[in-house]
């Protein structure tokens, strides 16, 4: 099943009465691709959704519109992200329900290089996948992401 990509972006922003520039400045990436999350002709990778949760100081659920509850949360002024909790998280969840990569892949509609590369470290997934093995498991995207316990 794939997941459609909308998000909370362009209404973050709005709120916070920055510009596409300014955003893309602060976070460090291009205002064209900032344009491009906004109107859904790009999806944000794991490490951007990230990003914007803590510049907007939400969760990463509602920047993903998978919750309303947009409930502030301490700013981080450190924009580093480290994946590789969302790699353990991955092969944790994926090993306590005893399935395979390829079985997983199956149930979620991914592919078994994608999770293996996943697990592994080798690329952060996008946000469709996150919200699809978030969706799967039954945990926020937060959780899986390593941005909540």
């Amino acid at each position: 099943m794939q997941v459609k990509f909308t998000s909370n972006i362009r209404k973050l922003r709005k709120e916070f009465n920055v510009s596409q520039p300014q955003l893309a400045k602060e976070i460090g990436y291009s205002d064209s691709i900032v344009s491009l999350w906004e109107r859904g002709y790009r999806i944000p990778c794991a490490d951007a959704i990230i990003i914007l949760s803590r510049y907007f100081q939400v969760s990463t659920d509602y920047v993903l519109k998978v919750s309303d509850d947009n409930s502030m949360l301490h700013r981080a002024d450190d924009f580093y992200v480290d994946l590789s909790v969302f790699n353990k998280r991955l092969k944790e969840l994926r090993t306590q329900k005893n399935l395979s990569q390829f079985q997983l892949a199956k149930k979620t509609n991914l592919t078994k290089t994608s999770i293996n590369h996943w697990e592994n470290g080798k690329c952060p997934p996008n946000a469709n996948a996150v919200v699809a093995l978030a969706n799967y498991f039954g945990v926020t995207t937060d959780y899986l992401l390593g941005e909540s316990d």
